[in-house]
């Protein structure tokens, strides 16, 4: 696995960083650049480095306990094994590029749940959860005690809950459901997309991190 970053925006000292969660930059980072690169212009959002780290095993490394899906899917549940190097990746980019304290990470399906559930057990100063698996057995439960503070985002499409899985199908009622927790301890909001899944998925990340980094 290694990590990658770019700059949105000019290279600036003090500048925050968004780690991605969303499997591999190839066919995202593009198009994620363009849908905000207009507001970085424009000085409604300000220039970040974007980083990651690839390749990833979707189910297995950002699952965050091993649990059993519909069909004989089942998740090994490294996304703890995982956080230590997600931890190490961004004080080596915080230090090799002088940015400031302010990390968001940011994540789509799977990774947007492990986005949220890295934000719980390393309190960063927010997140984005984008189509989260928040259906996740056991998630509900594990939020109760470990809600977090800071600025965080939430999106659904509004196709998701007519999902054939028994489990996804859950998905919008787990979503509200996190919304309410989090609303006691973090500022957060939840967006009512257009679609389902697999729709629009740059253009969904990119208004997670514009609302996240905007005032």
């Amino acid at each position: 696995m290694r990590d990658w970053s770019e700059w949105v925006g000019a290279a600036t000292p003090g500048a925050p960083l968004v780690f991605l969660l969303a499997g591999e930059p190839e066919g995202l980072v593009a198009p994620l650049r363009a849908a905000l690169e207009p507001a970085v212009a424009q000085e409604t959002c300000p220039a970040f480095l974007l980083a990651g780290l690839s390749p990833v095993d979707w189910d297995r490394d950002y699952s965050p306990w091993p649990a059993q899906g519909s069909q004989g899917r089942a998740f090994a549940g490294e996304a703890r094994a995982l956080l230590p190097r997600v931890r190490e990746t961004i004080a080596r980019l915080q230090a090799r590029h002088a940015l400031g304290e302010a990390v968001y990470p940011v994540g789509y399906s799977l990774g947007g749940r492990a986005a949220l559930y890295f934000h719980c057990e390393a309190g960063f100063s927010g997140c984005g959860s984008c189509s989260g698996s928040l259906w996740y057995p056991g998630w509900l439960e594990y939020l109760e005690a470990r809600a977090p503070g800071g600025k965080i985002y939430l999106s659904l499409g509004g196709k998701e809950k007519n999902a054939r899985d028994p489990l996804m199908r859950t998905v919008e009622e787990a979503t509200c459901q996190t919304k309410a927790l989090l609303s006691a301890s973090a500022r957060c909001t939840f967006v009512h997309e257009p679609g389902g899944h697999f729709r629009d998925v740059p253009q969904r990340l990119a208004r997670a991190i514009a609302w996240l980094l905007g005032a």
